[in-house]
Order: structure tokens, then sequence, then C-alpha cells
């Protein structure tokens, strides 16, 4: 259960340096991100009362923080990502020499990314953002675009729901916990498998949220209640992975903190590891890597007792875990870790898994891990390994459109990495095909479409040029 009142000691090592936290953390959040927040969280000194929901207002300052970023830089098709490089680098006063140097890459295809001409790796724009002193997705910059087409879903709905969970459910009829989560395995079965996810999720899901909310403030004990947080927990999973696609990492880290806390309280250990899985990819998504180790760990330690009695469910979370880690290892250097993690423990586990039947969500399985493994090699910029892993993969046996376009995605870089454009724009095509919506979301998307119409060659000059204006990208 979650106590009202937490006191924690901890010594922690941020950025080489060491330091000791004791403080009591206020009423709302959950106790394994009081555990791992050290510093980055609001914090009450000891003896002095918690006020309660502080995780909310500390969300609500993240937001703000974030929207001052975004203010800044302007409408996603004026700034782009090379324009915010540019930006933060003239801030601390660095020449492109100097930030190609410490970057690992060359100079002039810095000057490139800036001008908007060749579009930075995932892992290359870690690097960069690490030599700026900023986070990764302050270089990514903007809030996606809403919609001011009368009827259409926006992301501001959603946002409001977050933030106003506790008043949407007015006088209606509290739903139960077996009607929340049917809610929620629709909205996630749409997420998973329709070109239109970001549409239909937009719709559905400050309605799931006020559901959810509204079943949590009318059960209170038994089984009722833990029923309530378990369909809450389940909710807020699914919303963060929808925000953290959505560019809102700040609303992804409050969905995150919101799993935890109503899995904690379910007493479910299934669920609480995979809410673990879930907090696990918010630090990741947000350049926390050591945290999400940490998560990723901690979470195995909870759930391995369970696996061998389990069925595929407990073996999918136990096996979600393995790949986090791996990943979380090889962002922070130890990448023969993150190898060894994926071909011993995490391929065993998957051999036993159909990959049809995992956890919801997860989709783990041989063609996940075999996935991460890619993934690695991209991770450590070496595309021409990355390629040949991927031409073994046979994406069919992936139910999950993100899965499959997260692939791809990867894939289309390494072309481009490689200085292959024509193979480079026959998966952004491929991406297309998954869901069209991911090139109208995905600001790194649309600027690799937008940097390939500059250089592209005759023969195949006029296929990115129409994908472009299909997706109203500026070229």
């Amino acid at each position: 259960m979650r106590p009202a009142r937490r006191a924690w000691r901890a010594s922690s090592t941020i950025n080489g340096s060491a330091r000791t936290a004791a403080w009591t953390y206020p009423i709302g959040l959950s106790v394994a991100t009081q555990k791992l927040c050290g510093g980055d969280v609001p914090r009450t000194r000891p003896g002095r009362r918690a006020l309660p929901n502080l995780s909310h207002e500390y969300a609500l300052r993240l937001s703000l923080r974030l929207r001052h970023h975004q203010e800044r830089a302007g409408p996603m098709s004026d700034v782009t990502t090379g324009h915010m490089i540019r930006r933060q680098r003239e801030i601390k006063g660095m020449s492109t020499t100097a930030l190609a140097t410490q970057a690992g890459c060359t100079t002039r295809h810095i000057e490139l990314i800036e001008q908007g001409k060749r579009t930075p790796s995932i892992p290359l724009l870690r690097q960069i953002a690490a030599v700026l002193g900023v986070r990764t997705a302050v270089l990514l910059g903007e809030t996606p675009r809403d919609s001011h087409e009368p009827g259409r879903p926006q992301i501001a709905d959603i946002e409001r729901a977050m933030f106003t969970y506790r008043t949407l459910a007015g006088d209606l009829e509290p739903p139960d916990a077996e009607q929340v989560i049917e809610r929620v395995s629709a909205a996630r079965e749409a997420w998973f498998t329709s070109p239109n996810k970001y549409s239909v999720l937009m719709r559905a899901l400050p309605g799931v949220i006020g559901d959810a909310a509204h079943l949590l403030l009318n059960t209170s004990t038994g089984e009722d209640r833990l029923a309530a947080c378990r369909a809450a927990a389940d909710t807020y999973i699914l919303a963060r992975g929808v925000l953290k696609h959505l560019g809102r990492v700040d609303l992804a880290h409050l969905a995150a903190d919101r799993a935890m806390r109503y899995a904690e309280e379910s007493e479910d250990p299934l669920m609480i590891a995979y809410a673990h899985w879930n907090l696990g990819q918010s630090l990741l998504t947000d350049d926390m890597h050591d945290m999400a180790y940490d998560v990723a760990r901690h979470g195995m330690e909870q759930i391995a007792p369970t696996v061998a009695d389990g069925d595929d469910r407990h073996a999918s979370v136990f096996g979600g875990l393995h790949l986090m880690a791996a990943i979380a290892l090889t962002r922070l250097g130890d990448d023969d870790r993150g190898r060894e993690l994926l071909r011993g423990p995490a391929y065993s586990l998957a051999r036993r898994i159909d990959e049809q039947r995992a956890m919801s969500g997860l989709f783990f399985g041989p063609t996940n891990v075999a996935i991460h493994m890619v993934s690695i090699e991209y991770e450590m910029r070496h595309p021409a390994d990355a390629l040949r892993l991927a031409q073994e993969i046979d994406l069919t046996q992936i139910m999950s459109v993100e899965r499959r376009t997260t692939h791809l995605s990867q894939v289309a870089r390494a072309c481009e990495d490689l200085g292959d454009d024509a193979a480079s724009l026959v998966h952004l095509l491929r991406i297309e095909r998954e869901c069209p919506e991911e090139l109208d979301q995905k600001r790194l998307l649309r600027e690799m479409v937008s940097s390939l119409a500059r250089r592209a060659r005759p023969s195949w000059a006029p296929e990115v040029r129409y994908l472009a204006e299909r997706h109203k990208i500026l070229v």
C-alpha cells in the first residue's frame, strides 16, 4: 500500500558527483519514483507537512519549463532540430569544430545538420545534447502540432484530462473495473494495429483517463479498490506510451508515475513489474539511462520468483525488463553487457513464448529480441552492422505497428548514415504504408524527408517530393 509520507536517505551519483539526500517526499509520488528521482522531484524538509498531489504540481512545472523552450523555438514548420542545435551551440559559445570533435563526428556533418541538409541519428543527437549540456528533448524542440480543424482530436484534450482528471467524470454513473479494462484493451488494440492510431487514441484517451479516475474516486477499500488500481495502472501505462510518441515527455513522466503509484497500491506483482518497465521506458526517453537501468534491475528482482509458475505474461514482462536493461547499458557505454543480456537470458526467455500471446503492449519474443540487437548496433553508431542484422528480421511476426515503424525508422536512418538515400526513402515509404500518421507526428521523420528532398537524385526525386506533399512537409 502507498505510504502517506516517506522519509528516505540515499547516496546517488549524478554527472560524476555524489550527493546525499535526506528528505520527506510529498504524498502522491510512487515509492519507486521517490527512490529513483533524487533531487528532481518536489520535496519537503523533514517534519514539515507535505501537500497532497504534488506530483501533479511537479509535472505542471516541468510542462511549463518545456513550453518555455517550445515558445522560444516557434512553430514546428519553422524551426528544425538543426536550428535548435545551432541555437544551443551559440548560447554555449561553442564552434562547430568543437562540437563535432566532442560529439565524435565531422565539422561538415554538424554544418549540414544545422543547415537542415542532414538529420542526426538518435545516438548522435544524444551525444550532441550531452556536449551542449541539455536534454535531447530540448533539441527535438516543440510539442507536436494540434490540428485546428473542427471535430479533430487534439493533444490538448489529453493534457486537460491529465491535469483535471478528478473533475472529468461529473455526476455520471461510475464504471466498474471490468468496463475500464475493456476500454483500455480496445484502445491498446487500436494503438498497436490501426494505421490511424494517433487520431484514434487522441480521441479515446481523455475519456479512458476520466473513467479510470472516476472509478478510483468511487472505490476505497477491499477487492474493488485493488481492481480499480490495477485498471488505473493499466490506463496510465497505455497513456505513457501514447504521450511519448506524441512528443510530450512531460506528460509521459506524469503518466509513468501514476501507473507506478496505482500498481503499487494494487499489490499485483505482475502489474508492479509492468509499471517498472513503463517507468524505465519513460526515463530512457529523457536520457536518464542510469536510473532506467536501476528500475529494470529492481523490476526483474521483484518478478523473477513468479516467472517459473506464471504464464506467458510473466515471462513477457521479465523479458521486457531484460530488453530495457540492455538498451540502458548500451547508452551508458557498456554495449558488451547489453549484447550479452540479449543473447543470453533474453533470448532464452523469448524462445519459450508465443509472440502472438505475449503480454499486451510488450510483444516480447525472438523477433523483438532481434530488433533490439539492431537497436544496440544503431545506438553504438554501427549502421552497417545494424543493417546486416536487420536483413534477417521478418517483421510480419510482430503484431505491433508501433514496433514495426520504430524499427523501420532506425533502418532508414542507418541507410542515410551510410549515404544510401534511395534505400532510406524505401523504408520511409514502408513506414507510410504501415502508419501514415507517423510522418505527420514524428518530427525527425519529417526532417529526414525534407533533407532527402533537398539532395535527391533526379531518378527518385519525384517520389520524395510527393511524399513531402502528402504530409505537408516543407522542402
